[in-house]
């Protein structure tokens, strides 16, 4: 994820960024992808309901159709 950052890119896509971390480090790691994400798109797949708290839009499958989370 460093190199992601340090490449400075126009998109991200992060899958599962912060599965098998306690929570004080994804905390850390999601406090990093917001600070980051400032003019950039960044696309987020996790099932977990704590990772995707920080994302401006969710979107979840269901049915086998992707539809936008309220």
């Amino acid at each position: 994820m460093a190199r992601a950052f340090l490449h400075n890119g126009d998109l991200l896509i992060l899958d599962e960024p912060t599965s098998n971390l306690d929570a004080l480090n994804e905390g850390s790691i999601l406090k990093s992808i917001r600070d980051y994400h400032q003019e950039k798109t960044i696309i987020l797949v996790s099932h977990r309901q704590s990772t995707t708290a920080i994302c401006d839009q969710v979107y979840q499958l269901k049915d086998r159709k992707l539809e936008m989370s309220s």
